[in-house]
């Protein structure tokens, strides 16, 4: 089994940190160095992304796997964007008691369901970008970023794409194609906070909002002034909203 590379710090309850499809654990850096004084922070490199090694095995289950092998029968709290938010469900439906809360921020819950013609399309899209992501970069951040959002911004959320490699990234994306997280969603019992950025022009607000009416008890904020990455973005509020959901669930 592939073997994760693990950024950790922090003291208290753990609180996995689950990266996106066009990203890594160096993502999450802002947001670790806010939560690291009251929680463990384990901000893995999922396989074939930055320094951990290339997957050992294809589909959801050789994700989910060694990510589950850093908790080693620990629960967490799980926080998770994008393809993130993707796993954490997993997570949550397959092996419940490692959920103790799930965040789900501009989430995605695959594309099983559309057209083959249309996954087609899709894929061969992503493999084209996996191959091509150093250069890219600056130009897919851009997309994935508030129309607003300062260069800098921008060129971090680029700088951590490039930590993609290509069989990870291709191993993501055959993934997310499919995967139809839907059904799963009544069946969650975990407290759920559902965000989203105001201005995600990726996964949108409209499926968000559709995730958080269908998880009972959930939840939605939407992050002004963000697109898809709002944990970049907007930091200071993305760990309000999360701060202050965990400190619900401890009370």
């Amino acid at each position: 089994m592939t073997r994760l590379h693990v950024h950790r710090d922090g003291q208290g309850p753990l609180l996995l940190l689950l990266h996106g499809i066009g990203s890594s654990g160096t993502a999450w850096g802002g947001q670790v160095r806010r939560l690291r004084k009251d929680y463990t922070c384990l901000a893995p490199d999922l396989p074939g992304y930055g320094e951990s090694p290339d997957p050992t095995a294809s589909g959801l289950d050789g994700i989910l796997a060694p990510i589950l092998d850093i908790l080693d029968g620990q629960p967490a709290h799980i926080v998770g964007v994008s393809f993130g938010a993707l796993a954490a469900l997993a997570i949550a439906h397959r092996h419940p008691v490692l959920a103790r809360s799930l965040v789900l921020a501009d989430a995605t819950l695959g594309r099983a369901y559309e057209s083959e013609a249309a996954l087609a399309r899709w894929l061969q899209h992503r493999h084209a970008l996996a191959n091509d992501l150093a250069s890219q970069s600056r130009r897919r951040a851009a997309e994935i970023a508030s129309p607003g959002a300062p260069d800098e911004v921008v060129q971090e959320i680029a700088r951590h794409m490039r930590r993609a490699r290509p069989r990870g990234y291709i191993e993501v994306a055959e993934t997310i194609a499919v995967t139809n997280a839907e059904p799963w969603l009544p069946e969650i019992r975990q407290p759920t906070l559902v965000i989203c950025g105001e201005d995600d022009g990726v996964t949108g607000l409209a499926l968000s909002r559709s995730i958080a009416s269908k998880i009972s008890g959930a939840r939605l904020v939407e992050i002004s002034g963000a697109g898809h990455a709002p944990h970049i973005e907007q930091p200071d509020l993305f760990e309000d909203a999360v701060r202050k959901f965990l400190a619900e669930q401890a009370a």
